[in-house]
């Protein structure tokens, strides 16, 4: 059987962020200058992980923290709880 592994873990925070402010994959990658199926492996865990460069670029479009976003993007169940309620109701 084939069984695919995760490159690294994925940026749900980012993610989260993301549908927050109301932006899609598809902006963010052309912010960033990226293919929008590249980006959403890497946010995802099954590409490469993000590079220096691409790092620092979405981290001034979109005016974040790479500590909070990159370094630290393991987002609390609460807010992942609070996420599915919301897209549920």
């Amino acid at each position: 059987m084939d069984t695919k592994k995760r490159h690294h873990e994925p940026y749900s925070k980012l993610k989260l962020y993301l549908k927050d402010i109301g932006i899609t994959q598809t902006e963010l990658a052309s912010m960033v200058g990226i293919d929008r199926v590249y980006l959403n492996k890497k946010l995802n865990g099954w590409g490469p992980d993000f590079s220096g460069t691409e790092i620092r670029k979405i981290c001034l479009k979109l005016d974040i923290s790479s500590d909070a976003y990159f370094v630290d993007n393991k987002v609390s169940f609460m807010k992942l709880e609070e996420s599915t309620k919301a897209g549920s109701g």
